[in-house]
Order: C-alpha cells, then sequence, then structure tokens
C-alpha cells in the first residue's frame, strides 16, 4: 500500500513539474517586453489623433473623423493581430500604459469587436489584471452600441438631446448609479463626471428614438 502512495506522489509531482514547465515555456514564447513596446506606441498615436478635437471649427470635422478613422484602422489592425494570436494580456505582463492600450484601441472599434474582446477584459479584471473601471467604460459603450440603457454613466454623446448638444447616455436605475461607480471603482458621481465631460445630465432620460444607429 505505501508503494501506491508513494508512486501516487511521483506521479503528482511528474504532472506538477511538467505544468510548471509548460507554463514557463508558455510564458516565455509570448514576447511581453516588445508587445509592450508596440503598444505603448499604439496608444500614443490613439491620443495623439484626438487632441484639440473641442477646438476644431465645425466645417472641419469631418477633415478631423477622416484622420482619426485612419489612425484608429491601423491601430485595430495592429491590436488585433496581438489579441488573436496571445488574448487580453494581463497588465502585470504589460504594464499600465500598454494594457490601456489595448482598451482604447478596443473602445474605439466597432459593436462586433467589442462584443468579441470585452468578456476577456471582464474576466482579466476580475482577476486584478485589468482596470475594473475601464471594463465598466467598455461595457457601458457596448450598451449603448446596441440600443440599451447604460449602467455606470460612463458614456456621453449628441444623440439624446434634440438640439445635438452632448448628453449622457440614458441610465438603468440610475437612483443606484452612484453607489454602483462606488463600487466599481469611480471616484466621483455621475453628476461630478457630467460636468467635467461639459454634457447634461437627465437621470430621467429615455432612449432616443432610434438608438441603433451606432451599428
Amino acid at each position: 500500500m505505501q508503494h501506491l502512495y508513494r508512486a501516487f506522489l511521483f506521479c503528482v509531482g511528474v504532472l506538477l513539474v511538467s505544468a510548471g514547465c509548460a507554463q514557463t515555456k508558455s510564458e516565455k514564447q509570448i514576447p511581453y517586453e516588445v508587445l509592450r513596446v508596440e503598444l505603448e506606441q499604439i496608444l500614443d498615436s490613439d491620443q495623439a489623433v484626438r487632441e484639440g478635437f473641442s477646438e476644431v471649427k465645425e466645417e472641419d470635422r469631418n477633415a478631423f473623423f477622416q484622420k482619426m478613422q485612419k489612425v484608429d484602422s491601423v491601430n485595430q489592425a495592429k491590436v488585433l493581430t496581438i489579441l488573436k494570436q496571445y488574448g487580453w494580456l494581463p497588465q502585470s505582463k504589460v504594464g499600465q500604459k500598454a494594457a490601456e492600450g489595448i482598451f482604447f484601441v478596443i473602445q474605439h472599434s466597432p459593436l462586433k469587436v467589442i462584443e468579441t474582446y470585452l468578456p476577456q477584459m471582464k474576466k482579466l479584471a476580475q482577476e486584478g489584471e485589468a482596470s475594473k473601471t475601464l471594463a465598466a467604460m467598455m461595457e457601458d459603450r457596448l450598451l449603448m452600441f446596441q440600443g440599451k440603457k447604460q449602467i455606470y454613466g460612463t458614456q456621453a454623446n449628441t444623440m439624446v438631446t434634440k438640439d445635438g448638444t452632448m448628453a449622457i447616455w440614458p441610465i438603468e436605475n440610475p437612483e443606484k448609479v452612484n453607489e454602483r461607480r462606488k463600487t466599481i471603482g469611480f471616484s466621483e458621481t455621475v453628476e461630478e463626471y457630467a460636468r467635467l465631460l461639459k454634457a447634461a445630465y437627465n437621470p430621467k432620460e429615455e432612449l432616443p428614438a432610434n438608438p441603433h444607429r451606432f451599428q
């Protein structure tokens, strides 16, 4: 009986060593440092092309958006290649800036792309390997794109109001939104956030008549 116990321990030991070796080998195959540098550069370009938007004249906005879409298209191709090969990368492996690079590129992507990759980000956020607040922002954006009410009040646009001014997208159970925001890690209330965005906020706001134009 004792020899069977020793054999069992040996087999378990072999399995643990094998698993450890496989994990080490697998992690070595992911060039985290190379990816970190690339993703940080991608984030820089994503943010740079959006600088100064509020100062752009109305007649120049089409050209501004065309330039932004061109940069976004290039960045999306790069990030999607990374995600298809490695999945959503843990923040502890690539750093906060690179992790934000992934987030912003996917956040600025079409509905189907967000639908595909949000579950990966949410899983990592639960494990402490992605930002919970950024994951909440992406979840709100997906709901907005789907023509539904958002949860955390992070999204605003010009479709809600009749005069085309910026306003917070309608929120599900708005009386509880600040509790939800605090729980997930936001430091400001939705009212404070709206003021930062210079956006109107009406907790009784309903969905616009045609909420599916995002698709």
